[in-house]
C-alpha cells in the first residue's frame, strides 16, 4: 500500500456552501475566494482537534511567515494551493504512512510483539484490563474492528499527541496524557479553515527561538521517525530534552512505539468514518520505551503553569469541563498561580489583534484520568480588544471576579454538604457536578459584564457598578444552585433544619467581607479605597 499524507486526499472539511469532501493538507487554500474550506468535518471530536493540528504543524514546518508583515499579507491572501504544496513537498519524505521505509509517526525499526486490534489506537477505548474484568460498560470492546488509511492516520497521530501513561515504558506525549490546546479562531471575516491555520503559526524567527534547538537541521531531529527510536528504556536510558531536537518537534513528537500491520488489508466499510475501502487496517504492534520528553519543554498551542522545580508544567483538562473560569491562564496571565496563555494566543493579544477584530479561543482536550479517558471537552471564548492604557485596570477587575466565582463555588459545595451530612467534613468523593451548572448559567453574565467593564473603562467611568453587579448574580445563582440540590441528600440523613441553617449561612457568605474584598468592594456596596480605584482615577484623567 501507498498513502502518503500530502499527496493524498484523506482529511474530512466542510466548504463554505455546505459540501462536503477530502482534501489534501495543501489544498486547505483551494477556492479561497468563491467557496472556501471552513471546517474540519471529522468523524470524532479529538479527530477535529488533532487535525488543526497537524495542519497548523505542516505549515509551521514547511511554510511559516518570514515576518510580521508576510503573516498580515496571507492572513487576507493565502498561498495558492499549488504554492503551498511545492512547500509541503520537501518534506514529504515524511509522511509515508506504509512502505517499506520510514512510516509517519510510526517507529523506524520492525517491531515483533503480539498485535493489538488497530480500535486500542483510540484513546477512548477500553484497555486489556477493562476488558478482562468485563467492565467496559459505556464504550464496548470491538465497535471498531477496522480502520480506513485516512482514519488510520489521524488516529495515530491523536495517539502521538496526546498519548497518556500506558504502563511500564509507555511514554505519555510531549506535553503529558491528554493535553490541553487553546487556539485562535477568526470571526465572520476569517472563519475559513486557512484563517484558523495562519492565526495559529508563529513568525519563523520567534518560532525558531521559543523551544529547542534551531541548529539540528537533520530530518530526523524533526521527524523523529525517520531515524532509529531515542529509546528510554533501562539498556539506553536516553531522555528527549528541547536541546535534543529541532524546535519543529513540539508538533511531531513520537513517545509511543507503533508500527501498524499492512500485510493483509481488508475490503469493507471503515469503523469510523463507514465509508467503503479495500485498504482497511485491523492490527498494529506496540513496544514500550519510546521517547521519553523531559525537561523546559513549551508548546506553542498550550497553556502552561509552573511545577515545583519551576519548570513549565502544561494545562490539562479537569472534571466539570472548559468554563470561563479557566479565562486565567487562557487568556490571560494568573501571576498568582504562575499560569501563562499559550504563545499563540499571547502572540494575538499583544501584537497581531486589531480593535475591529472579535475572534475567539478555542479550547479542547481529554480529561484523563491515568490511562482512561474520562471526557473530552472543548469550549470556546471571546478575546476582547483592549486598550493599552485599560488592560491593566480590566484584567485587574476580571481576575477578581473569577476568584470571586470559585469562592462561592466553594461556598455552594460546603453549603450543600452541610444541608445533606451531619458530619461534611468527612465526606468524600468528586462533587463538582454540584457547581458545573452554577459555571454554565453564569457564564453569559459573566461574557457581558466583561463587555460592560470595558465599555465603563472606555468612557472614563468607574467599574464599581459592574462588579456589584456580577456579585448580584453570583450570589442569585448560588442559591438556585443550592435549592436544586440540598433536598436531594440521604433520606436517612434528612434534616430540614441543617438546610435552612445552610441556606442562611451560604447567602450570608456569599456577601461577607472575604467575598467583598476580593471584588475590592466594602459590605455597604461602595468602592473601597484601593489600587483599582485609584487606576480607574488615573483612566479618568
Amino acid at each position: 500500500m501507498r498513502f502518503n499524507l500530502i499527496d493524498e486526499k484523506w482529511i474530512p472539511v466542510k466548504r463554505h456552501d455546505g459540501t462536503e469532501e477530502m482534501i489534501a493538507p495543501w489544498e486547505v487554500t483551494d477556492r479561497f475566494v468563491e467557496n472556501p474550506v471552513v471546517l474540519l468535518n471529522a468523524s470524532r471530536p479529538d479527530f477535529n482537534g488533532a487535525l488543526i493540528q497537524f495542519l497548523i504543524g505542516l505549515v509551521q514546518t514547511a511554510a511559516p511567515p518570514a515576518n510580521g508583515v508576510d503573516w498580515k499579507i496571507k492572513l487576507k491572501k493565502p498561498l495558492e494551493p499549488e504554492e503551498l504544496q511545492i512547500k509541503c513537498a520537501a518534506v514529504r519524505n515524511a509522511f509515508e504512512l506504509a512502505g517499506d521505509g520510514p512510516r509517519f509517526m510510526q517507529d523506524f525499526d520492525r517491531i515483533d510483539t503480539p498485535e493489538k486490534s488497530i480500535a486500542r489506537l483510540l484513546i477512548d477505548m477500553p484497555g486489556e484490563h477493562t476488558c478482562e474484568q468485563n467492565k467496559d460498560h459505556f464504550v464496548k470492546r470491538d465497535s471498531v474492528v477496522c480502520m480506513c488509511p485516512a482514519c488510520c492516520a489521524t488516529a495515530l497521530f491523536t495517539m502521538q499527541t496526546n498519548a497518556p501513561s500506558g504502563g511500564v515504558g509507555y511514554r505519555t506525549s510531549l506535553r503529558g496524557g491528554g493535553p490541553l490546546s487553546t487556539l485562535v479562531v477568526g470571526d465572520e471575516r476569517h472563519n475559513t479553515l486557512w484563517h484558523t491555520v495562519w492565526l495559529n503559526v508563529l513568525e519563523n524567527a520567534g518560532f525558531l527561538a521559543s523551544c529547542g534547538n534551531a541548529s539540528l537541521a537533520a530530518e530526523a531531529c524533526i521527524f523523529p521517525w525517520l531515524a532509529g527510536t531515542r529509546a528510554s528504556d533501562s539498556k539506553a536510558g536516553i531522555d528527549t530534552t528541547p536541546e535534543d531536537t529541532h524546535p519543529a518537534m513540539v508538533y511531531w513528537g513520537m513517545p509511543r512505539r507503533i508500527r501498524l500491520t499492512l500485510g493483509t488489508l481488508k475490503a469493507g466499510r471503515c469503523g469510523i468514518c463507514d465509508k467503503r475501502s479495500d485498504r482497511l487496517i485491523d492490527m498494529y504492534r506496540e513496544k514500550n520505551y519510546g521517547m521519553n520528553f523531559t525537561g523546559a519543554w513549551l508548546h506553542p498551542l498550550s497553556p502552561y503553569g509552573r511545577n515545583k522545580d519551576g519548570l513549565p508544567l502544561p494545562a490539562h483538562a479537569q472534571e466539570g469541563g472548559l468554563f470561563y473560569r479557566h479565562w486565567l491562564g487562557f487568556v490571560q496571565e494568573d501571576s498568582s498561580d504562575k499560569r501563562t496563555p499559550a504563545r499563540v494566543v499571547h502572540e494575538f493579544r499583544e501584537i497581531r489583534q486589531q480593535s475591529d477584530w472579535q475572534f475567539r479561543l478555542w479550547a479542547f482536550g481529554y480529561d484523563m484520568d491515568n490511562m482512561k479517558a474520562r471526557c473530552w471537552y472543548e469550549a470556546k471564548m471571546p478575546l476582547l480588544q483592549i486598550e493599552a492604557s485599560q488592560r491593566e485596570h480590566h484584567e485587574h477587575c476580571v481576575a477578581a471576579m473569577i476568584k470571586t466565582a470559585v469562592e462561592i463555588a466553594g461556598n455552594i459545595r460546603t453549603a450543600v454538604k452541610k444541608a445533606w451530612f451531619r458530619r461534611p467534613s468527612e465526606v468524600k468523593g468528586d462533587t463538582s457536578f454540584l457547581t458545573t451548572s452554577f459555571w454554565q448559567n453564569t457564564e453569559p453574565d459573566f461574557y457581558e459584564t466583561l463587555q460592560a467593564l470595558k465599555e465603563d473603562l472606555g468612557s472614563g467611568g468607574d467599574t464599581m457598578a459592574c462588579r456589584a453587579a456580577w456579585l448580584d448574580s453570583l450570589c442569585k445563582e448560588a442559591l438556585v444552585r443550592f435549592d436544586a440540590y440540598a433536598w436531594e441528600g440521604p433520606i436517612e440523613d434528612a434534616d430540614p433544619k441543617r438546610v435552612v441553617i445552610a441556606r442562611k449561612d451560604l447567602g450570608r457568605f456569599n456577601r461577607g467581607k472575604k467575598i467583598k474584598d476580593l471584588l475590592e468592594l466594602t459590605v455597604e456596596g461602595q468602592p473601597k479605597a484601593s489600587a483599582v480605584s485609584k487606576r480607574a482615577s488615573k483612566v479618568r484623567k
